[in-house]
């Protein structure tokens, strides 16, 4: 019989090992955690650990014993006191030597006044009675160890506790995939219910998306609280792993102390950057709606008016909240920690690399604004790029050539290059176009003013005041160059393209007409036929008429 037993406690010693292992790689890591860090002094303290549970620890000597030698004994004895029938009771009890602890009426060592920390404000009788209380849990747990019965009922537990983990897992994701569906059906029910529903429409594409985002967020926050649950119920089971789970337990009820700490200890900081935020958004609704009045006012007159208002109010806002960051910088959370602070000097070094280009297509335009270089609705031609501006942005200035494309030029390029307007010179709305024409010498020059004046005429859009013109740009070798210029009354991209077409068109006809050749400018000899187009056939297969 007496044999029998010691196979049970044999055996249950056995099961507690192998079930104790499962965990040695959390217990590893939960002996890092701040809870179970400890400072010790190599050579003047010494710990007294029984099973895995720090009893006491000696700072000073007494007598001729150091605090090595009293750890040494003390352990010693209680080994010796747990072998031996007992309930387990401790008590404490003051003597002239210092405060003794006892285990069940037997001296198991001293606290002694050196002992103590006073600058961390410890006391003996405090560690005393520290040591009494987590003397009388490592007497439980040592026997605990002993008992197979206890050791399989732990094993029991952590196989319940894994089975209902899975079970809470599998929960967990179907349910939060059934909220998901759910919240995006009616949520996009609700979207296609508003009237004008395009911003909806936009959302409601989004809707998926985000459901199905904020679902595995929170599946996966739910599944790692249930197991720490897990872990930390089934390391409690077993006597090896019971104090990392309690370290662990305790470090995260510290962590979650400390959030709540901060949280309640930023919030009059946070409350104020709020208001100076507030104030902040106040101002630049107002400054917005007096930009945009002065930008529909005719009468504004001077450096603040409807061409400079848009540019205008981007720099008086951009200045505003520029302003309420650094006011309000002080009073964020985090804003005086050392991680704040350099993530901060990492976010400005990184801007000022990397926005020095930024920060010059800006300046670029802002000057482009104040100098009156370009206005919205101008027809303009900088470089080899054409068209009517139809926007001056911070950063670019976009132009539309009226053959269905739209130009986006950096404010930099459009600073350093020559910009050529042909909006200037009339009154009102409108552009001037010019086209050139080489005529050889046998033409009277007169006769060419006249067909090139006649072929203005014929389209609707160039004005007849200010009339047109035609100027001679050069006397070439075998030609005389000849320039018309008329100016359109319009402020559409897309009328240039058209009318300098209809223009070129109108200039054959009336050449051809009065059987004038255009011969220019590859020039060699004169031809044995007039190279003209008789008006008999204009409208040969497959043109036409009044195309």
């Amino acid at each position: 019989m007496h044999h029998m037993i010691d196979s049970l406690g044999y055996l249950g010693r056995t099961i507690s090992g192998l079930a104790s292992t499962f965990f040695l790689l959390l217990v590893i890591s939960a002996s890092l955690l701040p809870g179970q860090a400890r400072a010790v002094d190599a050579v003047a303290e010494a710990p007294l650990v029984i099973g895995n549970r720090t009893i006491h620890i000696f700072r000073s000597s007494l007598g001729a014993f150091s605090a090595a030698d009293r750890a040494t004994g003390a352990k010693q004895r209680i080994e010796r006191a747990i072998e031996e029938t007992g309930e387990g009771w401790t008590s404490v009890k003051s003597t002239p030597q210092g405060i003794l602890v006892e285990l069940d009426g037997k001296p198991m060592f001293y606290v002694l006044p050196g002992d103590a920390r006073e600058l961390a404000g410890e006391t003996p009788e405090d560690l005393a009675n520290q040591a009494s209380r987590v003397l009388n849990k490592a007497w439980a747990e040592m026997r605990e160890r002993r008992d197979p019965h206890v050791n399989f009922g732990a094993l029991f537990k952590v196989v319940v506790a894994a089975f209902l983990l899975m079970l809470v897992l599998t929960l967990v994701f179907k349910g939060v995939r059934w909220i998901e569906a759910r919240v995006a059906r009616q949520v996009g029910e609700r979207l296609k219910a508003i009237p004008g529903g395009h911003f909806g429409s936009r959302i409601e594409i989004l809707i998926p998306t985000v459901a199905k985002r904020a679902s595995v967020l929170t599946a996966w926050l739910l599944s790692l609280f249930a197991l720490f649950l897990f872990l930390t119920y089934s390391m409690g089971q077993f006597v090896l792993t019971r104090p990392a789970s309690e370290d662990l337990s305790q470090s995260i009820n510290e962590l979650l102390m400390q959030v709540l700490h901060g949280v309640t200890g930023s919030l009059p900081g946070l409350f104020i950057a709020v208001l100076i935020f507030l104030a902040a958004w106040v101002v630049t609704r107002v400054s917005t709606e007096i930009f945009a009045f002065v930008a529909t006012s005719p009468t504004a007159v001077g450096v603040l008016n409807a061409h400079t208002a848009p540019a205008t109010r981007r720099i008086v806002n951009a200045s505003v909240w520029l302003f309420a960051v650094a006011m309000a910088y002080p009073y964020l959370p985090g804003a005086h920690t050392e991680a704040f602070k350099g993530l901060s000097v990492i976010l400005g070094l990184m801007v000022s690399i990397g926005a020095s280009g930024l920060i010059g297509q800006v300046a670029s335009g802002v000057m482009l604004v104040y100098t009156h270089a370009l206005l919205v609705g101008e027809y303009v031609r900088i470089q080899d790029y054409e068209g009517t501006v139809t926007d001056l942005g911070p950063f670019v200035t976009r132009l539309r050539t009226g053959m269905g494309e739209e130009i986006a030029l950096p404010n930099a390029l459009v600073l350093a290059n020559v910009t050529r307007n042909f909006s200037r010179a009339t009154k009102g709305k409108g552009f001037i176009f010019d086209t050139s024409i080489t005529i050889g010498y046998d033409t009277p020059w007169r006769q060419v003013h006249a067909l090139l004046l006649e072929a203005a005429t014929q389209i609707p859009e160039i004005l007849a005041e200010p009339p047109p013109f035609v100027v001679q740009t050069a006397l070439s070798d075998f030609y005389v160059a000849y320039k018309l210029v008329v100016y359109v009354d319009s402020e559409v991209p897309g009328t240039r393209a058209r009318v300098a077409s209809n223009l070129h068109s109108a200039i054959q006809d009336a050449f051809n007409r009065h059987e004038v050749q255009i011969m220019s400018p590859h020039y060699f000899r004169d031809p044995e036929l007039p190279k003209i187009v008789p008006e008999a056939k204009w409208y040969q297969a497959p043109a036409k008429p009044g195309e």
